[in-house]
């Protein structure tokens, strides 16, 4: 599990942001930004995205890092029409993909 505490003082160190110029970017409190690293309370998720739209990273980039990976298009079509699809019909690709993974263990 990432440690969003770290990851937030790394992305501060790049931007060279103390937690005062973090805090007029986002608009969390000094305090709050304070309590994270002192007394390691957890930053909730509004505020993590209030951190990354200031950064211009996305929630994406801020839990998997820079290098996350990117789908090609054809990838997200694939995903688009998986969320499209019904249970039943998830069900039926899925058990689909089992039997062509049997098919080729198999060969």
């Amino acid at each position: 599990m990432i440690d969003t505490v770290a990851r937030i003082k790394e992305l501060m160190e790049r931007k060279s942001w103390t937690c005062y110029e973090l805090s007029v970017q986002t608009g969390i409190s000094t305090n709050a930004i304070y309590d994270w690293f002192k007394i390691g309370a957890v930053p909730s998720l509004g505020n993590i995205a209030k951190i990354c739209e200031a950064m211009d990273i996305t929630l994406e980039q801020f839990f998997c890092g820079d290098r996350s990976y990117q789908l090609s298009e054809e990838e997200q079509k694939i995903l688009s029409d998986w969320f499209a699809l019904s249970e039943f019909e998830k069900t039926a690709v899925m058990n689909l993909i089992k039997a062509f993974k049997a098919l080729k263990n198999n060969a």
